[in-house]
């Protein structure tokens, strides 16, 4: 790795480069991401925006953004961050995403650029590594998607947790047919209480329009000796589910349900 002198001219020149534009609306506030969406026929913007500027996270140049516990964040930015609905520039709604959030330290966590695993590992001792990554794009966060199945795609995916080793974990926020404010999705057992699961997960949820169990752990991944399953589905009330765990038997002798609990 390169010397200390240099990894801090080098951090330093990242910090410069990642100082995202200010917000008109919020003074201080860092626009982090902006998406456009029709909702019930009128065009509004969704604004992903941090409080005061952010600060790096699993930093290129530093030495934790290959382990494991950067995995989904590298190469990201921290701080207070919120949702705004606007339309024609007015700000209708707001929601403040930074409590959902586990990793941090108290601080949400957005990645800003995607690591190249393999031929960043080889460029990391460049003094101006930091600054070929910033000129990466930026990874987009909003992806709009129907996952209450209400027939609008106003809702989507936000990472909120690293699982080892590189497992996404997180909630959907969005708007739904019996709440128009913002919000984040639950368990129809837990009203009120964000559901925090597998990004794929959310996406089986999605995509199905029956029940759907999904492999949640596997047997074996980071020495689990158990298996375990989510059984998911969309009701009216919110989300229904089972967290199932099974024996992992060796020989090919069949596994055996020994847990079930709800969400």
């Amino acid at each position: 790795m390169y010397c200390a002198a240099g990894a801090g001219l080098a951090l330093v020149g990242f910090a410069q480069q990642t100082k995202p534009a200010l917000s008109s609306g919020h003074p201080g506030a860092a626009v982090r991401e902006e998406q456009t969406i029709v909702v019930d026929g009128l065009r509004e913007t969704w604004r992903l925006q941090w409080r005061a500027a952010p600060k790096p996270y699993c930093e290129p140049g530093g030495v934790n953004w290959p382990a494991c516990p950067c995995r989904g964040f590298a190469y990201g930015e921290a701080g207070d961050l919120f949702l705004a609905r606007l339309r024609s520039g007015t700000e209708i709604d707001r929601l403040h995403l930074t409590p959902f959030f586990t990793e941090g330290s108290g601080d949400a966590i957005v990645r800003r650029w995607q690591p190249d695993y393999d031929k960043d590992l080889q460029d990391s001792e460049r003094r101006d590594f930091p600054s070929l990554v910033s000129e990466r794009a930026t990874v987009q966060a909003i992806h709009f998607a129907d996952y209450d199945h209400d027939g609008r795609a106003s809702e989507f995916y936000l990472q909120t947790e690293a699982l080892p080793c590189g497992k996404s974990d997180g909630i959907v926020i969005g708007l739904s047919r019996s709440n128009s404010r913002l919000h984040v999705f639950g368990a129809a057992s837990h009203p009120g209480k964000p559901l925090h699961v597998r990004k794929l997960e959310w996406e089986a949820l999605r995509d199905a329009s029956v029940p759907v169990e999904v492999l949640d752990w596997a047997c074996g991944d980071h020495g689990a000796n158990t298996e375990t399953t989510l059984r998911l589905r969309w009701t009216r009330e919110g989300i229904e589910g089972v967290r199932r765990e099974y024996t992992c038997p060796a020989g090919g002798k069949p596994r055996r349900r020994i847990h079930e609990e709800p969400l």
